[in-house]
C-alpha cells in the first residue's frame, strides 16, 4: 500500500470512530435518561452486530483492534438517512 492509501484509511477510521462516539453518547444517555440501565442501554444499542460488552468497553475507553472498529462501523447512521426522514 501507498502512504497515502494508508493516510486515507486511517482519517476514514477516526473520522467514522468520532461520529459513531458522539452518536452513541447521545443514544446511551437518552435511553439512560428514560430509565434503562446502563448495560440494558448498550445492549439495545448494539443490535446483532457484536457483543454489548465489546461496545461497552470501547465506549468506556479501552483501544480496540482495527477489526472490531471496522464491525462498529454498522452502527454508525449516515447523517443523510437521518434527514431524509424529517
Amino acid at each position: 500500500m501507498k502512504f497515502k492509501e494508508i493516510e486515507k484509511l486511517a482519517n476514514e477510521r477516526k473520522e467514522t470512530e468520532i461520529k459513531l462516539r458522539e452518536q452513541l453518547n447521545k443514544k446511551h444517555k437518552m435511553l439512560i435518561d428514560v430509565g434503562y440501565g446502563k448495560d440494558q442501554a448498550y445492549r439495545m444499542l448494539v443490535g446483532d452486530v457484536l457483543d454489548w460488552r465489546t461496545l461497552r468497553r470501547w465506549h468506556e475507553g479501552d483501544t480496540m483492534r482495527p477489526f472490531i472498529i471496522d464491525k462498529l462501523k454498522a452502527l454508525v447512521e449516515e447523517e443523510r438517512k437521518n434527514e431524509e426522514n424529517k
